[in-house]
């Protein structure tokens, strides 16, 4: 029997925030489910299949928006994705990316098994449900398409975009926003959700293409694929800084503290800093290249502000984030985002 996977909980964390809630005002977000705000805001790793659904609909009956999935789909820039996002835009170009994307999509959900096969035209991404996903069939499938988008839009730019998108279900009474989200190729009620690459459009290279940090990444997420296969969740990492690299990186859009880092890896705060420091490091350097690595990210998508980039990196006001960020790169966002969007 196969072993049972779950989706990553930054998801939850990221609708949660898209909402708008609180801690104060969680407005039956978690109701029937054993999920509290303390533990979405901490947890490292996933939740239950059942829980996470029941989270949708939650959010479904809380928002007013017919087109959530649309709108939070469109959130989550490649950095959500953990490592299976690093190994995407740190790739050569569109057709590594959506390779990666495809192999290594179970270490970030559940809802669907996606393939990949050769067209006339390119490349044809096919989106199968791992499970039947009944009323919320449009919201997930939405979510995780735009999702998708968001790395696209990444490689070819925002509306550059000329493939086909097919729907397998009925067009929704908002469908004229699905052509701002995925271009105008799109069909409704057909047999399978897919898109289909034009075959130009796969040799698009990545702004920020890195062989090392690349490799780095891929390996996190052949650890994580094999951790799913054996049905083991263990922590795995070969020394202290990979440990608490791989609790950054799997929890983009959180400024973790050095006590909560230690609590999650059961340990002391003062057995975390001696162990770092015996690997010739700090909790303050390694979480500060994490940091840098998603910052860079985030800076080559034209449509994010400073004060976008501030929030999505987990800082509540945009002071704090510009004093941090001067600090990692020794220059203000300003100049920095001139520099490499210029490139």
């Amino acid at each position: 029997m196969q072993n049972q996977r779950y989706p990553s909980s930054n998801y939850a964390r990221i609708l949660f925030r898209h909402l708008r809630l609180s801690e104060d005002d969680h407005r039956g977000y978690f109701a029937g489910t054993d999920v509290t705000y303390a533990e979405l805001m901490s947890l490292d790793g996933t939740i239950g299949r059942d829980a996470f659904t029941r989270i949708y609909r939650n959010a479904l009956a809380i928002s007013d928006h017919a087109d959530l999935g649309l709108s939070v789909g469109s959130q989550l820039h490649l950095s959500a994705h953990g490592p299976l996002g690093v190994a995407t835009y740190s790739g050569p170009d569109l057709r590594t990316a959506l390779i990666l994307l495809a192999k290594y999509s179970q270490t970030r959900t559940e809802f669907f098994n996606i393939t990949l096969s050769e067209h006339p035209q390119g490349l044809k991404v096919h989106f199968a449900e791992a499970f039947e996903l009944d009323d919320l069939r449009v919201f997930i499938t939405e979510s995780v398409i735009s999702g998708l988008f968001a790395a696209i839009n990444f490689f070819v730019g925002a509306g550059q975009f000329r493939g086909q998108v097919h729907f397998a279900y009925p067009r929704p009474s908002y469908g004229h926003k699905y052509f701002d989200h995925f271009g105008e190729q799109i069909k409704f009620d057909c047999s399978a959700t897919e898109i289909v690459f034009p075959e130009a459009m796969l040799a698009t290279p990545s702004l920020v293409a890195d062989p090392v940090l690349h490799q780095e990444a891929v390996a996190m997420c052949d650890q994580q694929l094999k951790e799913i296969n054996a049905g083991t969740d263990e922590n795995t990492a070969s020394s202290t800084q990979e440990a608490v690299a791989k609790l950054l990186a799997e929890n983009p859009g959180r400024i973790w503290t050095l006590a909560e880092v230690a609590a999650h890896l059961h340990i002391s705060s003062r057995t975390l800093i001696r162990r770092l420091a015996a690997e010739g490091t700090k909790f303050q350097t390694v979480r500060d290249e994490m940091a840098k690595t998603q910052v860079t990210r985030y800076l080559t998508d034209s449509s994010l502000s400073v004060e976008s980039i501030g929030h999505l990196m987990g800082f509540s006001d945009t002071s704090s984030f510009r004093r941090s960020f001067k600090r990692w790169f020794d220059e203000t966002p300003a100049q920095y985002m001139a520099k490499i969007r210029a490139a």
